[in-house]
């Protein structure tokens, strides 16, 4: 992990807490809202914190999977820059699904607009890149999250109603 990352989670952690304490203060704070505001507050450092000060030698890279050619250049720092992108989009399949109630089309939708809007703004403010690559991991990872959770839901589904099938058939202890 470099020292950038390890910044961002760091200030991810600091604005979680400072969004968190009003909340509790005047009982406002549910595990939804604790979630949300703090996924918020870790997309937010991650995609923009540190402020980069030196501007990069481009500020668009337009090309499709560019990422895998970087890999091949630069190492496993693009590979992980890549899974590191799915992986912070994940969560917010998840929460489309159990707190939306989206469809999975819908969730890569919204995904990929939260992606362009993240990646227009890096653009405009943060003195960073514009990477198509991004929308294409960030709407992946919205996609494998939300695929992820039905997983979650249909196990606890099979394992529930399992469970309340086997309690019918058990006999009741001390009827004959």
């Amino acid at each position: 992990m470099t020292n950038a990352q390890l910044a961002s989670i760091q200030w991810g952690l600091f604005l979680s807490v400072v969004f968190l304490v009003p909340q509790l203060f005047f009982r406002q704070l549910t595990f939804r809202s604790a979630t949300i505001t703090t996924y918020a507050s870790m997309l937010f450092a991650a995609t923009f914190l540190p402020l980069q000060t030196v501007p990069p030698r481009q500020a668009v890279q337009p090309v499709p999977f560019q990422w895998v050619a970087d890999t091949l250049r630069d190492g496993q720092i693009a590979f992980d820059q890549m899974t590191l992108n799915v992986l912070l989009f994940v969560p917010l399949g998840a929460m489309l699904l159990f707190w939306g109630g989206r469809t999975i089309g819908q969730a890569a939708l919204i995904g990929y607009g939260v992606s362009l809007v993240i990646e227009g703004s890096q653009l405009a403010w943060a003195n960073r890149i514009f990477d198509v690559d991004d929308l294409i991991t960030n709407t992946t990872g919205t996609a494998l999250g939300w695929l992820g959770a039905l997983a979650v839901v249909k196990v606890y589904a099979r394992a529930t109603t399992a469970s309340v099938t086997a309690a019918e058939h058990r006999p009741l202890a001390g009827v004959r």
